[in-house]
Formats: C-alpha cells, sequence, structure tokens
C-alpha cells in the first residue's frame, strides 16, 4: 500500500493498491474523535468506499457513539439481532448466551453478495461492524467495487440498462439465501420496492451497478428474464479486479458505503470457529 499523511491530524490513509479500500491508523476510536480527524474520515469513506481501522477495543456504547456521529441509526428488520440495551445496535454471531458454539452460520443472507437493507425506501447509507471474535480460518468479508464494474461496462450496455429498474424484496431474499422464511412483520415492515439498476451516488455523481441478492427482478420483465440479467451483472461485479478482501484480525472496526458496493463473507466453520459481529447502520437516502 502506499501512504499518505494528511495535513490536519496524525491520521494516516494508506489505500489499498487499487484504490478501492483504505487502512487507517494513528486514531483511537474509543476516545470523542476530534471533529478535524472525523471529517477527514468522512472524506475518506466517500473517496476509498471502504475504511479499516485496527486495534480498536470498542465496546457497545463506543461502537454506537462514533457511528452516530454520521447520522441517525436504524435497526436491522430481523429483529431478534437486535440488541435489548440498543436497538439500533445488531449482533450476528454463532455463538449463544452461555458462550458455546451454535455450530450454525447466522443469516446465511451475510454469505451471498448484497447492499445492505436495499429492501427498502431508503437503503442504508454506511455500515460500521466490529468483531469482539473473529474466525482464525475463513470469514472474510469481500466487497465488490460497484463504480468501477460500472464503469468497465461497455457503452452499448450502459446504454441498455440506463433507465431499468430492480425490485428489491425481503421476502425474496430469504428465500434465495436458504433462510428461514419472512414473518408477517417483516413484510410488513419492509414490502418489495424498485430502485434504479444504474444509482447514481449524491455526493460524488459516480454511477455504479446497483443489485445484490435483496434484487429479486427487473420491473417490467419478465421473472426469468430479469432474474439471468441481475446474475450476469452480479458476475461481471464481482470479477477479482473489483473486490477488496478483508481478513479481519482481533478489534478491528470496519465501515463501507453502501451506495457503490456490495458485500459478502466467507465460508468458516461454524462448528469450530468463534465468530460474532456487531454492527451499525446509518439511515440512508432514496436512490435515483
Amino acid at each position: 500500500m502506499a501512504t499518505t499523511r494528511t495535513v490536519k491530524s496524525m491520521i494516516e490513509i494508506r489505500p489499498e493498491t487499487s484504490g478501492f479500500g483504505a487502512e487507517i491508523t494513528g486514531v483511537d476510536l474509543t476516545t470523542d474523535v476530534p471533529n478535524g480527524v472525523f471529517v477527514e474520515i468522512r472524506t475518506a469513506i466517500i473517496r476509498h468506499k471502504v475504511l479499516a481501522f485496527r486495534n480498536q477495543n470498542l465496546d457497545d456504547a463506543g461502537h454506537y457513539a462514533f457511528a452516530q456521529r454520521f447520522g441517525p441509526l436504524e435497526g436491522h428488520i430481523n429483529r431478534s439481532t437486535r440488541l435489548d440495551a440498543m436497538p439500533t445496535l445488531q449482533v450476528f454471531g454463532n455463538v449463544d448466551a452461555k458462550g458455546e458454539i451454535t455450530g450454525v452460520h447466522p443469516e446465511k443472507g451475510t454469505l451471498v453478495w448484497h447492499s445492505d437493507k436495499s429492501y427498502i425506501t431508503t437503503p442504508s447509507l454506511f455500515t460500521i461492524l466490529r468483531s469482539p471474535s473473529v474466525a482464525r480460518r475463513g470469514g472474510d468479508t469481500l466487497f465488490a467495487d460497484m463504480a468501477r464494474a460500472y464503469q468497465s461496462l461497455p457503452p452499448g450496455r450502459v446504454e441498455n440498462l440506463a433507465n431499468l429498474r430492480a425490485v428489491h424484496d425481503w421476502k425474496r431474499s430469504r428465500e434465495k439465501s436458504h433462510e428461514r422464511p419472512a414473518t408477517a412483520q417483516e413484510i410488513a415492515d419492509a414490502p418489495p420496492v424498485d430502485h434504479p439498476l444504474i444509482r447514481t451516488h449524491p455526493e460524488t455523481g459516480e454511477q455504479s451497478i446497483y443489485i445484490g441478492n435483496h434484487a429479486s427482478h427487473i420491473l417490467n420483465w419478465d421473472v426469468g428474464d430479469g432474474e439471468a440479467l441481475l446474475l450476469e451483472l452480479e458476475q461481471h461485479a464481482t470479477q477479482v479486479q473489483f473486490i477488496y478482501r478483508h481478513i479481519w484480525q482481533d478489534n478491528d472496526v470496519l465501515m463501507w458505503d453502501n451506495r457503490c458496493t456490495m458485500h459478502c463473507v466467507t465460508t468458516y466453520d461454524a462448528a469450530k470457529e468463534r465468530r460474532v459481529v456487531h454492527r451499525a447502520v446509518v439511515k440512508g437516502d432514496r436512490p435515483y
């Protein structure tokens, strides 16, 4: 990685060689981050799309305090994952209340490519994740740069996609990932919604392919044809040249911009490896 030192503070922003993703050092997220440093972090997430902070011994209160500076937080549609004391924080893990490994990977939907909460009218802005328990083998988080994937499409292909809209549906997403069925409450909370297939980033003007497992089909198309197009675009966007892989270490904090990325978790042995993540999600804006 190349290293750049900021002028305003002692933090360092070390971009990945591809320019997608960066590691930030020189800041302690367990403290009240100074406004100037926070502005640098906010600028960096827009530029690099994914940020990693190593050696951050955050607890839930610190996690919440840092995340809410980016905007209002919102709980997950799966209410069983919400922390009782802080309902806008979620916990996903294969460890039960007694500290025993359950042997089951929580939320199989995390294993497939998706953009957080694209199944609602105003999908997630930033997601901020920390992992109190890290799998020693597997459990990496992969990110796809959907802006770069879009830019690599042939001009004629871009024109054909320009006015299409994809329907995003929590119920269908659960079916596709072979998870438990959506509950009646969840379906009521998140009825199907359609978004532009090509999304414009409101802060950079960049356009991105906006799809993922929550995308069910193409509005006003034959369902089978729409599913085939979504699969084709996902295979294009998840080629190795568009991917950043985050290999977790103890006390990492990872954040990303959902408006221009997809992500998924790689498999791990849920019967042997302990893996627990705590998540905060910043409420986003309506795609256009």
